[in-house]
């Protein structure tokens, strides 16, 4: 029996997720979490084989999410789920240690058999996501924003959001002074000038897909 932890701030998708995985053998939904704190907290008290975890839950954002993850138990190995662009973010969450990217419109099978082949040790990307990252390995140049730090990307993402300096430095831990720094690197490495148009550069790459 593989055992999940669910972690998605969406209830309907807990729930509509746990009820699909455990009407078939050899699942078992083990604890379910909205948050990144409350992640935290159930996987130090439920014991976890898989945990299926979404970008865009609260708290300080999927790569250091990651880190705490395998700090807090190794052995489990985390799959992402969610609705964010494959080529966009893959790379990302694969770097910072998780064992799977599935996009939400995938099927049960696919997202079964992810979790089978995550558990039993091995990585799982999408045929598609596959080509992807095998074009990059080959030299083919990817997007601007794929030179930004995990960090700037996470600043980027915020700031096209329509999130304050103030506010992402008090999310994050950082001066308003450091923020006011990731965004000036963020311009000058994706060739903009303004705020304005780091939205609709951000649009036009899907970063801000709901989820």
């Amino acid at each position: 029996m593989i055992r999940i932890l669910l972690a998605d701030d969406h209830s309907v998708v807990r729930e509509g997720i746990r009820r699909l995985l455990e009407e078939r053998n050899g699942f078992t939904v083990v604890a379910e979490a909205g948050s990144v704190p409350e992640l935290l907290t159930k996987l130090r008290a439920s014991a976890t084989d898989v945990i299926i975890l979404d970008i865009a839950m609260p708290g300080p954002g999927i790569v250091e999410t990651l880190r705490q993850v395998k700090t807090i138990r190794p052995s489990a190995r985390s799959l992402v789920l969610t609705a964010y662009p494959e080529t966009d973010y893959a790379v990302r969450v694969l770097r910072a240690g998780a064992a799977g990217y599935l996009t939400k419109d995938r099927s049960l099978e696919q997202l079964a058999e992810a979790i089978r082949r995550v558990y039993r040790g091995g990585m799982y990307v999408s045929p598609s996501l596959g080509e992807a990252l095998a074009a990059r390995l080959g030299g083919e140049v990817g997007p601007a924003h794929g030179a930004l730090s995990d960090r700037e990307f996470q600043v980027l993402r915020a700031l096209a959001q329509g999130e304050s300096v103030k506010s992402i430095a008090a999310r994050l831990a950082l001066s308003p002074k450091t923020v006011t720094t990731y965004r000036s690197r963020i311009l000058q490495k994706l060739g903009l000038s303004t705020n304005a148009e780091l939205v609709r550069y951000a649009l036009e790459q899907g970063l801000l897909s709901s989820n």
